[in-house]
């Protein structure tokens, strides 16, 4: 046996009762005037179904469900109605609801339903529900959806077994205590595996992520303390090398700073301390630079550990208490006679030339 290529329904079999739920803001408790009802319900699961009169086989996996809820979306989307009606019913009159959206729940497709009037829903409490697929559809604008699940009717006698109840639409929140299942293809899981261990699995991959964000946290807490502290650390080292800075000096008292250094580093020059070239080389140093501005930090008076006066005051200060010390005896200025070749030929000679001219003065 194999499925049909015209429209065919599958019948689901539960014997549990529905729930009432109020409305909420994006379903309105009115309809035209009428009171509209909400309800999740299971419309159909995965299995193997053969329809009892028509005599073909349906099998039902997770993809086909996958697809007839994309589907159903794209046409709610589309502004396709998918109603609700009694017994596969076309009739206008046995219309009572439409399915409002479309929703995978494991090995389950579940249906939103609305149901308008309040004999509507004494109707769907009373049945089970069966869906209408249609192999090829084709709607009024002749765009084609291929398979898909055009109506949702009411029924007493399904084909599909163990059904559950209609569901609150707006209790479908799991209990605190019950498990949440988190999807993810086999592309994502391996790409977990490479970040977090190639032993994990699809079982254990929340804990261990959870762990490893948790570990982030607390490293990202840790380096954060740890450059709140260097940060802290380089405030004070600033502030101490703040301290050690030169204080703003009015430009009159530059210029009488520079003065009596370069002053004081003439009278060095005068009393032989230092030479002129000297002298230059330590006021370029110490009182002006090339570009003739004041030295600010040997003019000010923090830059020497005593702070009784600036470092160019000091300098010049000590090369004139320099006072030049005897090392030992000294030696007068001598001569040395330089004999230059060719004058006279020997000592011998010089000497008879002396005793020459001694004699001719005695004689």
């Amino acid at each position: 046996m194999t499925q049909p290529n015209t429209p065919f329904k599958l019948r689901s079999l539960d014997l549990s009762a529905d729930a009432v739920v109020a409305p909420s803001d994006d379903l309105p408790a009115e309809v035209a005037g009428s009171p509209a009802s909400y309800f999740w319900k299971d419309m159909i699961h995965t299995g193997n179904y053969v329809h009892p009169a028509k005599n073909f086989s349906l099998a039902v996996d997770q993809d086909r469900l996958g697809r007839w809820a994309d589907t159903g979306g794209q046409l709610l989307a589309a502004g396709v109605a998918v109603p609700i009606n009694c017994d596969h019913s076309d009739a206008a009159r046995d219309v009572v609801g439409y399915v409002k959206q479309f929703k995978l729940d494991g090995d389950r497709l579940l249906g939103l339903c609305q149901f308008i009037g309040e004999d509507a829903a004494l109707m769907a409490a009373r049945n089970l529900v069966s869906v209408g697929i249609d192999p090829d559809f084709t709607d009024g604008q002749g765009r084609q959806w291929g398979e898909a699940i055009v109506h949702l009717a009411l029924t007493p006698v399904p084909v599909v077994p163990d059904q559950d109840q209609f569901v609150p639409a707006d209790d479908t929140a799991p209990d605190d205590e019950a498990p949440i299942a988190i999807s993810c293809t086999a592309e994502q899981l391996q790409t977990l595996r490479s970040l977090m261990g190639d032993d994990m699995t699809a079982e254990d991959c929340l804990p261990r992520i959870i762990a490893a964000l948790q570990s982030r946290e607390e490293s990202n807490t840790s380096n954060t303390t740890d450059l709140q502290a260097e940060l802290a650390a380089a405030r004070q080292e600033i502030f101490q090398l703040s301290l050690r800075s030169p204080p703003a000096m009015p430009a009159e008292v530059q210029v009488a700073l520079a003065e009596s250094a370069a002053a004081k580093f003439d009278l060095a020059v005068e009393r032989g301390f230092v030479s002129p070239g000297v002298r230059d080389q330590l006021i370029s140093l110490l009182v002006r630079g090339t570009d003739a501005k004041p030295n600010l930090i040997a003019l000010s008076r923090v830059s020497t550990s005593g702070g009784d006066r600036c470092l160019a005051m000091a300098v010049a200060d000590a090369l004139l208490d320099n006072e030049p010390i005897s090392l030992g005896e000294r030696t007068g200025l001598q001569a040395m006679p330089r004999q230059i070749p060719g004058d006279e030929s020997s000592p011998i000679d010089q000497l008879r030339s002396y005793m020459t001219k001694i004699a001719s003065v005695s004689g």
